[in-house]
Formats: C-alpha cells, sequence, structure tokens
C-alpha cells in the first residue's frame, strides 16, 4: 500500500489544511491553469508526503486510519476504526508492516544532543579532512595578524579575502597558533570569544575548530556554545574559546557571566563583520575595552567590495589595522578575486539571467514563466552532465517545484527542514557522485552555510537577496576553484531583481560580474 496510498484515501479539503495556505497557494500557482481549479489529487497526496510523511505516521495516525476503507479494516482482523486505533498505538512495528510504510517516512528525529561546551582533547595520528598547513595566501596574511596580535598593545585588525577563499581556515589557523605559542610565552589559560549575527554559523565556525584542533593542537581546550538555547557561560580552568552570537551577548551585556566573560578574554574575533552593523557590536566592543585593558580584536570580513564604496570604508573605519590579500612578493593585490581566480583557488563565475515575467503581472504568471526557464535550464544542465542547486523562493516553493521537476521527468533531491537527516546525507552523496544520476537538488536556506557540496556545477538563487552577508555565503557555494576541490567555472542563475540587488551592494568585482 504505502504511506502515499493512505493519504489518498483523505479528502481534498483535509490535505490542503494539512499543507497550509502558503504551500496551497504556491502548489496552485505552479500546476493548476487559473485560482478556480482543483489541485490534482496526486500532487496533493505527493506534497502531504514530502511535507508531513514522517509527522503523519507519528502524530496523526489515527487520522490516516480513520480514512482506511471499512472492508480494509476488515481484511486486517479489525471490527471496528477505535479497535485498529488502539492496536496501532502499541504497535509501530506492525502498523508499518501492514500498510507496508516506506523506510524514508520511519527515520526517527534526531535529538539535539549537543552540550554547552565540549572539552576538544587532540588526537595523535588525527587526520579528519584537515589540510596539512594554508595556501600561500593564506600563510602570508596569518604571519601578519599574528605578529599584529602578539607584539602590538591592543591590536584591533580587519582582515578581508574573497568570498571562497577561506578566511575561516584563516582565522582558526590563527587561534591555533596563538594558544600554542601563548602556552610557551605566557604559560597560562587562554580565552578566545568568536562572535558572529546567526546561530547556524556559529555552530559551524565551532565544529571547524573542534576538527582543527583535534588534528593540530597540543592539549585539551573547551569549545563553548553561546547561542540560541544555550544561554549558560561556562567557567573553565582550561583554556576556552567560546563561539557566540551578537544577538544573545547583547541582551546579556549588563550580566556578571558575560561581564566576566569580556574581563577574561585574550582575543574577541568578529566574523562576518560586513554583514553586522556596527551599531550592532560597537557597545559590545565598548564593554569589552572598558572590562580589559589588554583587549585585542580581529575582524573578518569577506567582502571584496570595490574600494571606491562608502560602505567598505565605514567598516575599515572601525579598526586600526587592515590586512588584505597580497601577492608571492608580499604587495596588496588591487584585485584579489582575480588573482585566485587566475591561480585555481576560486571558480570563475559566469552569471546567467534567467528568463522569466518580472513588473506587473499575476503571481500564477510568475512562477508559470519562471519554472518554464528552471525546467529549461535543467535539461540543458543535464545534457552536458551538469547539475545545480537550486535555492527556491521559500520552503513552500521548493516542496513544489521538487513536485513539478519529478513530473517533467528531472530527477531531484529535495532538502528542507523536514528532510531527515540521513536523506540529506543521501542526497549530498549522490549529487557529488558523477556516476549518479542525481543532478538537481532543491532547498530553500539550507544549503547556504555550513554544508560542503563538491563537485557542483552551478547554483541557482531564486529566493531574494536580503543582505550581503546572505549573498556572500550563497555566492560562495559556486567559487571553490581547482585547487580546493572545485571547479575551473561554475555558472551562477539569477532573477532579474537578484541581479539588481547584487550590482547595489558592489559585494563583486566589476571581473566576476562580467562587466
Amino acid at each position: 500500500m504505502g504511506l502515499i496510498s493512505l493519504i489518498d484515501n483523505l479528502d481534498s479539503a483535509t490535505k490542503t489544511k494539512l499543507l497550509g495556505k502558503e504551500i496551497t497557494k504556491i502548489l496552485r500557482y505552479t500546476f493548476a491553469e487559473n485560482d478556480y481549479d482543483t489541485l490534482d489529487n496526486e500532487i496533493l497526496n505527493e506534497a502531504v508526503a514530502i511535507q508531513l510523511g514522517s509527522k503523519l505516521i507519528k502524530s496523526k495516525r489515527e487520522l490516516l486510519i480513520e480514512s482506511i476503507r471499512t472492508r480494509d479494516l476488515k481484511k486486517l482482523g479489525f471490527s471496528d476504526f477505535g479497535n485498529a486505533i488502539e492496536f496501532y498505538k502499541k504497535n509501530d512495528e506492525r502498523f508499518y508492516k501492514d500498510f507496508q510504510i516506506e523506510n524514508e517516512y520511519l527515520f526517527e528525529p534526531i535529538e539535539d544532543n549537543r552540550s554547552n561546551y565540549e572539552i576538544v582533547t587532540p588526537v595523535y595520528g588525527e587526520c579528519n579532512g584537515i589540510n596539512a598547513f594554508p595556501h600561500d595566501y593564506q600563510q602570508r596574511l596569518k604571519k601578519k595578524i599574528l605578529f599584529n596580535l602578539i607584539k602590538n598593545l591592543n591590536p584591533v585588525i580587519l582582515a578581508s579575502m574573497p568570498t571562497g577563499a577561506g578566511k575561516t581556515v584563516l582565522a582558526l589557523e590563527t587561534i591555533v597558533d596563538l594558544y600554542r605559542t601563548y602556552n610557551v610565552l605566557i604559560k597560562r589559560k587562554i580565552n578566545i570569544i568568536w562572535i558572529v549575527n546567526s546561530k547556524e554559523l556559529a555552530e559551524q565556525s565551532l565544529n571547524s575548530f573542534n576538527k582543527i584542533w583535534k588534528q593540530k593542537g597540543d592539549e585539551p581546550v573547551v569549545a563553548e556554545r553561546f547561542f540560541s538555547k544555550f544561554d549558560k557561560i561556562y567557567e573553565s580552568k582550561k583554556s576556552k574559546i567560546t563561539f557566540a552570537t551578537f544577538d544573545l551577548v547583547v541582551s546579556r551585556r549588563s550580566s556578571l557571566s558575560v561581564k566576566n566573560l569580556l574581563e577574561s578574554c585574550d582575543l574577541m574575533v568578529i566574523d562576518e563583520a560586513h554583514g553586522s552593523d556596527a551599531n550592532t557590536y560597537s557597545n559590545v566592543l565598548l564593554d569589552y575595552k572598558k572590562l580589559n585593558n589588554n583587549y585585542k580584536i580581529l575582524g573578518l570580513t569577506a567582502t571584496p567590495y570595490r574600494s571606491s564604496d562608502s560602505n567598505f570604508h565605514s567598516l575599515k573605519s572601525l579598526f586600526k589595522d587592515y590586512f588584505t590579500l597580497t601577492n608571492e612578493s608580499d604587495e596588496e593585490e588591487p584585485s584579489p578575486l582575480q588573482y585566485l581566480i587566475e591561480r585555481n583557488y576560486l571558480s570563475s563565475v559566469k552569471f546567467e539571467i534567467i528568463n522569466m515575467s518580472d513588473g506587473h503581472v499575476s503571481l500564477s504568471e510568475y512562477y508559470k514563466t519562471l519554472h518554464e526557464s528552471i525546467i529549461e535550464e535543467c535539461n540543458k544542465l543535464i545534457e552536458n552532465k551538469q547539475n545545480s542547486i537550486i535555492f527556491a523562493k521559500s520552503k513552500a516553493h521548493a516542496v513544489a517545484l521538487s513536485i513539478l521537476l519529478n513530473n517533467k521527468g528531472i530527477e531531484n533531491g529535495l532538502i528542507v527542514g523536514e528532510t531527515p537527516d540521513p536523506k540529506r546525507k543521501e542526497y549530498l552523496k549522490a549529487f557529488g557522485d558523477k556516476k549518479n544520476s542525481l543532478s538537481v537538488l532543491v532547498n530553500h536556506q539550507i544549503l547556504s552555510t555550513g554544508i560542503d557540496v563538491p563537485g557542483m556545477n552551478s547554483i541557482m538563487i531564486l529566493s531574494d537577496i536580503g543582505s550581503p552577508t546572505l549573498a556572500l555565503q550563497v555566492l560562495g557555494r559556486a567559487m571553490r576553484g581547482p585547487k580546493n576541490g572545485g571547479n575551473k567555472q561554475n555558472t551562477i542563475f539569477l532573477t532579474p531583481s537578484n541581479q539588481r540587488v547584487l550590482k547595489n551592494y558592489k559585494i563583486l568585482e566589476s571581473i566576476v560580474l562580467n562587466k
């Protein structure tokens, strides 16, 4: 039978109620000829299975059982629905077997077993994918930063590298060297705070630190979470690095625990400095400077803003020293992107504008022309043995688009919040395997940060780019060059509105914008 067959027993009104107004609306724009047409039952069934599959089985099983025909129920040995509901409440395996529920809907939700802190212990001989040493351009920049952090009183440094060039690696390598050097020079525990805008980036940075310290560290260090629900600060006798978000630090500025954290901080790292409004962190910096006479600050920005851009000058003015990428002669490069592209560290980027209705058109016409263009581009990519990650306009749009591509014979993997972790890993593995036929991944924002996707040829950005930070995160997915496991050239498909946004943000140099 399977889950789809059980869902098919539900009436259309129940299914649209389960899906909610937003996804039903997008499905109608995608599949119905007009606003009055009913949606095809197969479309509704597939959407419900994608959006609510595991949840239906776990928490709405009674609804499914009540929709079964009486004669089918009796064939299973039940006299009435109440009897069947009570039996299956206590017998999960029997329910799965009797109704042939597919394995993909049986994944248990993964519990969040993260703790407020982890003790990261180096392991002799550990090899977990971390490179033995940074690239030469990272090494040159790291040496300058380290020299200033160690030798100068109260250094306030801004370090800049193009998106995709590895600023996180640069910062973590610097931190590793600092910990090991300070152990020799001052022989006491060292406390570092790493502050960023989002909890996702904070978690990503913590995991990256854990990997590099296990391979390159020389003593146990505490890695602490201070974001989202992790709102306690751990008092440690060991050296510690705290990964925090600005919102939590700002909201707890007056607390004794945050004051103690700032007072004992040997280095504050501000990640994604270009994405944080100066007003957001100026008070945090001011508190840090007042509480700690030996303050040291390192800001990281992935912005190759044009040198004439006023926003970049405003950012630089908050820092005493500014370091950026240099060439082999240790001279500052006027075009860091061009330098890295020519040396195959970064991919050159070809921009393509998606052909679609733009302006004063109905939503139905907007989605229809948009989807026609996406189908056309996907077919071209598949024909050329290439692949693409699609960033849909919303989660509801991602679900609708995935179903549409399937109906058009375009195999794709859908990764949204409800997608079980094992299924995500399966899609990512298949996507990166040239022998596999999976060439398209559809998501909303899941793949914008924190997940490495090797073997990617292109991305399609359909979602609205709302900030320079988001733009850099998404664009960075397509800029890995051959020396970083990527391609010589990748393609970025943009909607006309997103093309205008990127030009207004002035994030990429003219060579990348194909001017």
